[in-house]
């Protein structure tokens, strides 16, 4: 009867990840005593918004591979690599039907382990806010885990989950401080460049004056404030990586990777074709983002609600780009550096003949550069937030080739997008592809 019950309630509730997630959205909108109303919109939102989000990951990964399967022949490359939305590894470990629900339950008992942590652990302050951040890196480390290392069942759970909490409960304290001074404790970074943070807080007080030399006693040109714009940049930065991978397909020549760009462009010509492959990734992208803020718009009221029931005193873990509002011209100012940075790394792979070449990503460098211009620029001024952009460009970059050489064909044509979310499942990739 026991099991009966178990698996009646794994086919119709742990693996249906739509209905799950609404179920949860609706004990959380219980337990905070909302009206039924609220509760039934609550349901449908998180329900609607995942199959949105599902719609959206299925074609990014083909529009993506197109990169790839140029640059390859091309460079004699064993893959070009595009640091991409980390929502895409939300959508891949979705794609496996053994992993969808684990995915999702792991990302809701990583989250309340988390909570217990820093409310009986007193050092720990930060409570991690970013959900789609912990369901990125849950989904990453199980596929890796199951699709590389082999695991299944409790051991695949453990080492997915573990090294999860271990990242977005330790690594919010590496800038606690600088934080709570740059918003006059308003709140922590709970994203994916706490590391790259901490790199830029280090090297920022060797750099400047940060009175002197503050960056918001700059006058900076008004289209410069556009560039923070996440969905222009997006639209505009996946064209140019594409053209440029066009240029390159052109100027090497190479008959087997012209091949491919005449049998996929077919009547159409080869750098419209190239065009508009960008411009649908962009949408697909669009359409995962749309998604997965619905849902999340669900979750997260509901757990931020059982988070201010119980943890009175931590501070919240939010997403980079509230940082913006601190410091706008010191993160602009570092966004101009870390394309900069990300740009030379591209041109460097290409130089040296790099095994995986690493395609310069713009939409990601407003994210990156948001939380670490602030903290640059309050410890060194605008020099800091020059050095440290560039600085953190070129690594962001660079850590996506590791990334996917650890990851393998999983990562074929893509890797993470952020600083920490490449450096940090790299290190666990390669530590335990040695005692595989």
């Amino acid at each position: 009867m026991f099991i009966t019950i178990l698996d009646w309630l794994n086919n119709n509730l742990f693996t249906q990840t739509a209905l799950f997630l609404g179920l949860v959205v609706v004990i959380g909108m219980i337990i905070q005593k909302k009206k039924v109303g609220e509760i039934i919109q609550g349901f449908v939102t998180a329900a609607l918004g995942y199959y949105i989000f599902n719609t959206g990951s299925g074609a990014i990964g083909s529009y993506a591979m197109v990169l790839g399967d140029l640059l390859r022949p091309t460079l004699n490359v064993s893959a070009g690599v595009n640091p991409f939305s980390s929502q895409t590894f939300i959508g891949m470990g979705y794609a496996v039907a053994y992993l969808a629900p684990r995915i999702t339950i792991c990302f809701i008992v990583t989250w309340l382990i988390h909570i217990l942590l820093v409310k009986f652990i007193k050092p720990l302050k930060v409570v991690y806010l970013t959900m789609h951040n912990i369901m990125s890196f849950a989904a990453t480390f199980y596929l890796f885990f199951y699709t590389i290392m082999g695991y299944e069942g409790f051991l695949l759970d453990v080492c997915a989950g573990g090294f999860t909490l271990i990242y977005i409960t330790l690594t919010p304290m590496l800038v606690y401080k600088d934080c709570m001074a740059v918003t006059n404790g308003g709140f922590a970074l709970g994203h994916f460049n706490q590391i790259g943070a901490f790199i830029a807080s280090k090297i920022a007080p060797l750099c400047g004056d940060p009175e002197k030399d503050n960056a918001e006693n700059m006058k900076l040109p008004g289209w410069l404030k556009n560039l923070s714009d996440g969905g222009l940049s997006i639209a505009v930065s996946l064209p140019v990586a594409f053209i440029f991978v066009w240029l390159i397909v052109m100027i090497v020549g190479n008959a087997d990777a012209l091949a491919i760009l005449s049998e996929n462009a077919g009547s159409t010509n080869s750098l419209l074709y190239m065009i508009l492959t960008a411009l649908q990734l962009a949408a697909a992208v669009y359409i995962l983002l749309y998604g997965l803020r619905m849902f999340l718009g669900a979750l997260l009221p509901a757990f931020q609600g059982i988070s201010d029931k119980f943890l009175p005193d931590a501070v919240p873990g939010i997403d980079t780009v509230a940082f913006y509002a601190v410091s706008p011209n010191a993160v602009v100012i570092t966004m101009l550096s870390y394309m900069v940075g990300a740009v030379i790394t591209t041109i460097g792979s290409i130089l040296l003949h790099t095994p995986i070449l690493v395609i310069f990503q713009l939409a990601s460098a407003f994210s990156e550069s948001s939380a670490i211009g602030a903290i640059a620029n309050h410890k060194g001024g605008w020099k800091a937030c020059v050095v440290a952009g560039l600085i953190e460009g070129i690594l962001a970059t660079a850590c996506a080739a590791f990334f996917a050489a650890g990851l393998g064909i999983l990562s074929e044509g893509i890797a993470q997008a952020n600083f920490d979310s490449n450096a940090y499942p790299a290190l666990v990739f390669y530590l335990f592809r040695l005692f595989r």
